[in-house]
């Protein structure tokens, strides 16, 4: 069975390909349109994951589709009436990041969209499912469990926030349920933006709590309301806004005057939003706990798995993996929406149809391998390529001469983090690298911490063990750093103590695992640090996409495959008249 899934129209669009149970590919769409968390159609993510695999739209026995628009509807009707006649504003444009009932037509037309996007005859099935359930599936049936309990923590675009359900062989049964306007999320978004940051900022808030203490902590719990017997949930709406104007504006002045005004985001940061950051996370910290201590006493399993957008929160998921309530912890590193395509195949395939579980997460190395049009990228750029005879040796002997590093190499890595496939590298002993990262390629705030990549065979030398947590490989958890290792590797170790891991695996990444066990073998360092290749844009796609972010910033190294290409040697090439290029040239996917 061929099962398309595909997520477009909210935010984070992709398109993932199930076929007999097992994904072969996955892409989101803004690596190849370039623009940040689009909710454009996943035109080109969608041509790719079939492409790849020789196939078309009518190869496909269903499409699935990561939201329900019955569900969608019925949750907008039910926000208007609740609360007439403020929430008239949730029609308005602003309120959503696409018109409410422009959403709804086009996803009434969908079928014609994809047949006419994709030239198909329209054989295959359309289906719509509950958001939830795209979450739920995309941890549960990706993870190695028979048996867990599954905590979904999200925005909600159907209603549905939280979650805590029973996944077994191939069912999920639900045990509790939030709904809007109750939800965990709603919280750290409406504070995001009292700090003065915008949609999809959440992480930058995450980074803030280490420089602040936690003394806002008890005005936060004002805001809502806990059993922790029954897991009820319930907001003082009083504080929120977000239920009359959606998007548009979250909390109310009640907020403002809890916590004082919200900072204007060309203001300095202060002491304050330090402060407030830090009280979030532990509020965060002190939820999850909670909702995990319930997961458990409602289903019993040892076993854990966590997605939805809370689950983004590698802190609180640090929390919950060292709290000893569950054996062994799934978290979903696809746990946004950029994961609802993935979810959405899945739970069709198995919950839907009763075929039997085949896949497991093991990487995410999922997208294009542009392999065969290096050489012809360097012919276009005229980009003069430095011999070597062990390229491998090379970059990790640039590396710890300090060279900053765009390393592009196989398939491109799915999800928000970048795991060594389309990544900037650099030396983690150097205290000033951070800075150094920071003025010549990221320009991002000082206060964000950059993430290590370390040999999987060596974290716990470096951490302090996580034995519980099953998702070590993909940045979606932090881990304590030793005591003796502190000092020894200052770039990588945040204010407080922490580092988001990525443990590198020599079969599912051989060549970056090459590269740093060399590093190693020359520092006694078994870890590098590991950015996104960008510079505030999405993740590079393309050869052409790497070449342009090395031309605009100040990289020394650019690594495309087995090819190294030296600042000092290309300087010819790194004359650019413009950022910008062609569509056509950006979205030479294939």
């Amino acid at each position: 069975m061929n099962i398309l899934g595909i997520s477009s129209w909210f935010h984070d669009s992709s398109a993932a390909l199930l076929l007999d149970g097992e994904l072969v590919a996955y892409a989101e769409e803004e690596r190849f349109n370039r623009e940040k968390h689009t909710n454009a159609y996943p035109l080109h993510s969608t041509d790719w994951v079939l492409a790849s695999n020789k196939m078309t739209l009518d190869d496909m026995d269903e499409v699935v589709f990561y939201v329900n628009p019955a569900m969608y509807l019925w949750t907008g009707l039910k926000a208007v009436l609740s609360h007439l006649p403020y929430s008239l504003s949730l029609a308005r444009s602003n309120a959503a990041t696409m018109p409410p009932m422009e959403r709804i037509w086009r996803l009434s037309r969908l079928k014609s969209i994809l047949c006419r996007n994709h030239k198909a005859k329209g054989k295959f099935k359309l289906v719509f499912l509950d958001h939830y359930r795209t979450h739920q599936a995309s941890a549960f049936f990706a993870s190695e469990f028979d048996d867990a309990a599954i905590l979904t923590m999200d925005f909600a675009v159907d209603g549905t926030t939280e979650v805590i359900a029973h996944g077994h062989g191939l069912h999920i049964d639900d045990k509790m349920k939030h709904r809007l306007p109750h939800g965990f999320a709603i919280i750290y978004a409406a504070i995001t933006h009292v700090l003065g940051f915008k949609w999809y900022d959440e992480y930058k808030v995450m980074g803030m709590a280490a420089f602040g203490v936690s003394r806002y902590l008890e005005q936060i719990r004002q805001l809502y309301h806990y059993d922790e017997m029954t897991g009820r949930l319930e907001l003082d709406l009083n504080y929120f806004q977000f239920q009359h104007a959606g998007r548009a504006s979250l909390f109310s002045d009640k907020m403002a005057n809890l916590f004082g005004p919200p900072r204007n985001p060309n203001d300095a940061i202060t002491q304050r939003e330090y402060d407030l950051a830090a009280s979030l996370q532990a509020a965060v910290n002190q939820y999850g706990l909670a909702m995990a201590s319930l997961a458990k006493k409602l289903t019993g399993s040892p076993n854990l798995c966590l997605a939805g957008g809370v689950a983004q929160n590698c802190l609180m998921n640090q929390t919950i993996c060292e709290s000893g309530i569950f054996t062994r912890v799934f978290i979903q590193p696809l746990a946004g929406d950029v994961g609802g395509s993935l979810g959405g195949a899945l739970y069709q395939y198995h919950a839907v149809h009763g075929k039997p579980r085949k896949y497991v997460m093991r990487h995410l190395y999922l997208g294009p391998d542009y392999a065969t049009t290096i050489a012809g990228c360097e012919r276009q750029f005229g980009l003069k390529e430095h011999p070597s005879d062990c390229w491998q040796a090379e970059v990790a002997q640039a590396i710890a001469g300090g060279a900053v590093v765009g390393y592009f190499g196989g398939r491109m890595e799915a999800g928000p983090r970048a795991l060594g496939a389309r990544s900037i590298l650099a030396d983690a002993r150097r205290r000033d690298m951070k800075d150094i990262l920071n003025s010549r390629v990221k320009h991002r705030e000082h206060f964000r911490p950059f993430a290590p990549s370390v040999l999987a065979e060596e974290v716990d030398t470096v951490f302090e063990p996580l034995p519980a947590c099953d998702s070590l490989d993909y940045m979606i958890t932090t881990m304590s750093v030793r005591p003796e290792w502190k000092e020894k590797v200052p770039a990588i170790t945040h204010h407080d103590g922490t580092a988001r891991v990525q443990a590198v695996r020599r079969e599912y990444a051989p060549d970056f695992h090459s590269i740093i066990s060399h590093y190693h073998a020359l520092t006694g360092v078994p870890l590098v640090i590991n950015t996104s290749f960008n510079d505030n844009e999405p993740i590079v796609c393309t050869p052409e996409d790497a070449v342009r972010c090395f031309q605009r910033t100040k990289i020394d190294l650019l690594v495309l495959g087995s090819r190294l290409y030296y600042r000092d040697e290309n300087t010819h090439a790194l004359e650019v008249k413009s950022d910008k290029s062609p569509a056509s040239e950006r979205m030479n996917y294939r």
